[in-house]
């Protein structure tokens, strides 16, 4: 099984900031860009309160600047890309921890582009912003 974990910066996203700066000016029709790390990972047995121990590892969530949520489905919500490393391997630590029950860990970027009025962009502007800018694909992959 496998449970699903976004990281959102609750501050200021310098990043998505650039990103909208530049999709702005490649033509990408977007008005914000949202973007969360994602964390996945797979779980051989019950692991206790799994959310609680990816709160307390520093290198993934800080109360102070993160909102971290469960999600529903491994996969993208509509709207939404992630970006992973083309030559990804499986690791089982997390900032140098293992995590009772955890047989891998998955980490991703996710990018959801939204327009002007707050709703996604359409499927065909998403695909242009990962063609021309959010995904290199020389080293990263695309999940749609």
């Amino acid at each position: 099984m496998t449970r699903t974990f976004a990281v959102t910066l609750t501050i200021p996203d310098n990043e998505a900031f650039t990103a909208l700066e530049t999709l702005a000016r490649l033509g990408v029709s977007v008005a914000r860009v949202v973007r969360s790390d994602i964390w996945q990972f797979v779980v051989a047995d019950e692991t206790g309160d799994l959310t609680a121990t990816i709160s307390s590892i520093e290198t993934i969530h800080n109360p102070n600047k993160h909102r971290l949520l469960e999600r529903d489905s491994d996969r993208p919500a509509a709207g939404e890309v992630w970006i992973a490393s083309r030559d990804e391997a499986r690791v089982t630590l997390v900032g140098g921890r293992s995590i009772p029950g955890i047989r891998g860990v998955r980490r991703r970027t996710a990018w959801r582009l939204l327009d002007e009025s707050g709703r996604d962009v359409a499927p065909a502007d998403l695909e242009r912003a990962v063609e021309t800018f959010l995904c290199n694909p020389a080293f990263q992959v695309a999940i749609l």
